[in-house]
């Protein structure tokens, strides 16, 4: 039973009042059943186009086609035009930075992944390889570290980090250490 707040259901829809008691009336085409409208949107207005006429489902392809004059442009050109250069570039003080904060929080990949990147960008600056140097000293690749440490030494023998590569390189334990063997493929 339909409340005053709420329509009755059109008869000839389910639970409608309708003659073919319960029974499922199917509308035929000419119907104005469109199952993705509402019930309560106004019915769709008559159609006006003569027989023959374009399919109604090209209307509004205006608006998907782009502005006239846009073909001027070889393709290429439209393309390089789409394409911007982004507007924040890489540098290895960010490198360095997030680097150090990985080193801090004793994450060494993340410290080794960050410092790595900051040598293709910076591959004169020492705090880089003093960055590597830990890393890859607390990773347990002690040869690889006793490199970065002597590079530390090389370039900045006189600062904080050249000295503690200085005596770093002092431990037996990175002065001693060889290279890893080279993994066979498939191994």
């Amino acid at each position: 039973m339909p409340s005053k707040g709420t329509q009755a259901l059109p008869p000839g829809t389910y639970g409608g009042d309708d003659d073919t008691a319960g029974r499922l009336h199917i509308a035929a085409p000419g119907d104005d059943v469109d199952p993705v409208r509402s019930p309560d949107d106004a019915a769709p207005a008559a159609d006006t186009a003569p027989a023959g006429d374009s399919s109604s489902s090209l209307s509004g392809l205006d608006k998907l086609l782009p502005p006239p004059g846009d073909d001027d442009q070889p393709q290429g050109k439209k393309k390089k035009q789409a394409a911007k250069e982004p507007d924040h570039k890489e540098t290895s003080s960010e490198d360095i930075e997030v680097g150090q904060y990985e080193l801090d929080r004793k994450n060494w990949k993340a410290a080794l992944s960050r410092f790595e990147s900051a040598l293709v960008l910076a591959p004169d600056e020492p705090e880089v390889y003093w960055g590597l140097a830990e890393s890859a000293r607390h990773l347990g690749n002690l040869a690889e570290a006793r490199g970065y440490y002597q590079k530390v030494a090389e370039y900045d023998p006189d600062s904080k980090h050249g000295k503690e590569a200085i005596k770093a390189l002092k431990d037996q334990e990175i002065a001693n250490a060889k290279a890893a063997p080279p993994v066979a493929p498939g191994k």
